[in-house]
């Protein structure tokens, strides 16, 4: 039986996000086939709950006691490779993480290690590659190592934010996180990038989620893959949907998070209740979002759902009649999108990112130009006025999703050949 060890620098239980979702099912499903996998984890809670574990994992987790003082790139390798050495593994697979995860590779150089990107860490601080006026940016560390820093850290930013660190003081926990991790690692140094480009060169394989990382990360690695995450196409599956008066626009995510383009649909939206009165709003919204200035038909058609746990989003996919995605940054994958494809829904989504590889236009949704609403709004129109189009693009959408998207596929096409 081989042995695999997982590495996740962000792990809590239950899985609260895409990352933690996508290397749960992969730990699950190659258990289940007959690995001996186990997850390795800090336990740090600082800043956000790393290494808290709120129910029993349907796997073996270890979790190795970290503070701001000790995780750091000379600890963090040395005391994960202690737990690890131990479990004698044949694998070794590092996950999510941000700064501080490269320097997990030269600490398991005696095995075969893949080093997962869940987005764009490492390259840019706070790992969206979005600068300073909010605007997606083509510069990284790896280009212009100053530039990213005085984005970032304006006016002697890192002096200020290691004083918050070492105060404990900020509103914001995962600017203080990012900080600390990006402090700790030694980033702000101008060795930094030429040092993990050797380092990722030491991996057995690095793994992306789409094409334009992996061109941003050319000439790092001989061999860098692109997998795609999956979705459980017998738990997101189509339920027939209840007749509505108003037909069902859906948005889910973080909806405060600016990059995810909630104020692009909200204004399309706003602008077309101008002129019909036949749909509702829903969006799920975290505890920081806010929102005002709602007039009279927005408050009438704009539903706020809680933040929804993943085992009760298929029932808010199988309540609407069209999914959107109206991200503004270039998202590395898009799991919202696929997991209302398994639904059998219809996306209109933002042609950006790994979003631009999930849908085909005019087949199982269509794209609209990033932020732009006049645009998102013809696509409303053209989808709230066909019921037809609707239903065939959302059972295009669910083959897709079976063919291409469903995690056991995914297990059998890529990750196995992986770990044999």
């Amino acid at each position: 039986m081989k042995r695999i060890a997982f590495i996740d620098l962000m792990f809590r239980w239950p899985p609260s996000g895409g990352s933690s979702t996508d290397i749960k099912e992969i730990a699950l499903r190659l258990q289940e086939r007959g690995f001996d996998v186990k997850m390795f984890a800090p336990y740090f809670t600082k800043y956000l709950p790393r290494g808290v574990i709120e129910s029993k994992p349907p796997f073996p987790v270890e979790t190795i006691p970290f503070n701001k003082f000790t995780f750091n790139f000379y600890q963090l390798p040395k005391r994960i490779k202690k737990q690890v050495d131990e479990f004698k593994p044949d694998f070794v697979y590092i996950a999510d993480g941000y700064n501080l995860k490269p320097y997990l590779l030269p600490a398991f150089k005696d095995y075969k290690t893949f080093f997962r990107f869940y987005a764009y860490e490492i390259l840019c601080i706070t790992y969206n590659l979005i600068n300073e006026r909010g605007e997606n940016c083509d510069n990284n560390l790896f280009i212009d190592h100053d530039k990213c820093i005085k984005c970032k850290f304006p006016d002697h930013g890192i002096i200020k934010a290691f004083f918050k660190i070492l105060l404990n003081s900020g509103i914001d926990p995962f600017y203080l996180l990012l900080s600390q991790e990006f402090i700790g690692s030694l980033s702000f140094l101008s060795s930094y990038p030429d040092r993990v480009k050797s380092i990722l060169a030491k991996a057995s394989a690095l793994i992306v989620y789409n094409d334009y990382l992996k061109s941003l990360l050319k000439g790092c690695n001989d061999d860098i893959k692109v997998f795609p995450s999956g979705v459980d196409t017998n738990v997101f599956l189509p339920k027939g949907q209840v007749k509505n008066k108003k037909k069902i626009i859906l948005m889910t995510g973080r909806t405060s998070y600016p990059p995810k383009g909630f104020s692009i649909l909200r204004k399309a939206c706003k602008e077309l209740l101008k002129k019909r009165d036949d749909f509702r709003l829903y969006f799920t919204v975290d505890p920081e979002f806010e929102i005002d200035n709602l007039d009279e038909r927005e408050k009438n058609n704009l539903i706020f759902i809680n933040w929804t746990p993943q085992d009760t989003l298929p029932v808010l996919y199988n309540s609407c009649d069209i999914c959107v995605v109206p991200s503004t940054w270039r998202e590395p994958f898009g799991i919202t999108a696929i997991e209302a494809m398994s639904c059998g829904k219809p996306v209109i989504a933002s042609k950006i990112g790994g979003l631009e590889g999930i849908i085909d236009d005019g087949k199982t949704g269509l794209f609209f130009e990033p932020g732009n609403v006049e645009s998102l709004m013809q696509k409303l129109e053209l989808l709230l006025d066909s019921e037809e189009v609707r239903v065939e693009m959302g059972k295009a959408g669910r083959k897709k999703a079976e063919k291409e998207y469903d995690w056991n596929k995914i297990i059998e096409n890529l990750y196995l050949p992986l770990f044999q």
